[in-house]
């Protein structure tokens, strides 16, 4: 059976991983965090979230998901657009990169900066710029939606401030009738 990749992106501490367990739990997908398949070859990041060389990280990925065994049809790999680099300048993971990763479906998922923060918080332990994650999300919006135009692959965005069952509800037909 052919694995068909739905990629989930996000800004650190959206909820990417918490909404991929759950759809997993409750469809037959497959769940994956881009950053476990790097971290299996390499520490990934520092504590700032910051990523030390995003090409060579983005090319273990692309290594390590070919590499990845599942009995199911669908993966989900939950990930970034967008990153920031050692100087904490953001960088857009390359479209090659995506190409190589051929998702059939992208969903981006998103929330209000205020609520990304406090989960961030309760996570790491240390505060996070609102500001700063406005931008990444409006960068990793922008982003998500040249790559899905350039792959020719649907993109759906999942607000989570909105309606959370009714989101996973949603995503579910999307990922379900895309992925035949």
């Amino acid at each position: 059976m052919r694995k068909r990749i739905a990629f989930v992106g996000g800004v650190h501490g959206v909820g990417k991983t918490v909404f991929c367990n759950k759809l997993s739990k409750i469809f037959e997908f497959d769940h994956v965090t881009a950053s476990n398949l790097i971290s299996r070859r390499q520490h990934l990041l520092s504590r700032d979230k910051t990523v030390n060389n995003i090409d060579k990280n983005q090319l273990i990925l692309k290594q390590e998901l070919a590499n990845y065994r599942t009995a199911k049809h669908i993966i989900l790999l939950d990930g970034h657009f967008c990153l920031l680099d050692s100087s904490s300048n953001i960088q857009n993971v390359p479209l090659d990169i995506f190409k190589a990763l051929s998702p059939y479906v992208i969903v981006l998922l998103i929330d209000k900066a205020s609520i990304i923060a406090v989960r961030l918080s309760k996570r790491d332990g240390r505060e996070y710029s609102l500001e700063q994650i406005s931008i990444l999300q409006e960068r990793e919006l922008k982003w998500a939606h040249l790559v899905s135009t350039a792959l020719n692959v649907p993109i759906k965005i999942i607000d989570l401030s909105l309606d959370y069952e009714d989101s996973i509800s949603n995503i579910s037909l999307f990922l379900q009738n895309r992925g035949r």
